[in-house]
């Protein structure tokens, strides 16, 4: 397990790669792709997420992004009209650098959520979040089943939408196979 200093480094990369990526850096995309960084690679970050209202959502995490900001690690600024979006601050730096041997080891993972989510919207990420934590805690593998769980937790969900995002997540695991990340 990753100990505090190590937790907040990398999410301070992981929001600096989203900015990077011109994601909006959102909580919502945030939490997101810390969930793929912990469930889909196994990084053990240690947030305890939940399924919530757009798919899992750790209030550890966010507890986190909030002593980030009071570190003075990340910055939160307004932006209209969808909330507020974080981005590294100058002291940032400082714990980057210390821990830089650690993000490179990391690196490959965090570029490749940020590739596949970090410019998503709130809906999509939902969905494709929803299915990663149906398959790992129903233990559902069948993208018809993963889809179906889906619509039954979020009615809100086309059935067609959640087997398009169970399809996406077979995709990411094509991926990381054939990449050997």
């Amino acid at each position: 397990m990753l100990n505090i200093q190590e937790k907040k480094a990398l999410t301070v990369a992981l929001i600096r790669k989203m900015q990077d990526a011109g994601s909006w850096t959102g909580e919502t995309h945030i939490q997101k792709c810390t969930y793929f960084l912990e469930e889909f690679f196994n990084i053990d970050l240690n947030y305890d997420f939940i399924l919530y209202k757009h798919g899992p959502f750790s209030f550890h995490l966010r507890d986190e992004l909030g002593a980030l900001r009071a570190d003075d690690f990340i910055l939160m600024e307004p932006r209209r009209p969808f909330g507020a979006s974080f981005k590294p601050s100058k002291r940032a730096d400082l714990l980057e650098n210390k821990y830089n041997d650690l993000i490179r080891e990391y690196d490959r993972e965090l570029s490749f959520v940020v590739d596949r989510l970090a410019n998503k919207s709130v809906k999509e990420l939902e969905k494709v979040a929803t299915a990663l934590y149906v398959r790992n805690t129903e233990g559902v593998t069948d993208n018809i089943d993963i889809a179906k769980k889906i619509v039954e937790l979020k009615p809100h969900v086309s059935l067609e939408d959640a087997k398009s995002a169970a399809e996406e997540l077979e995709q990411y695991d094509n991926e990381t196979e054939n990449s050997l990340i």
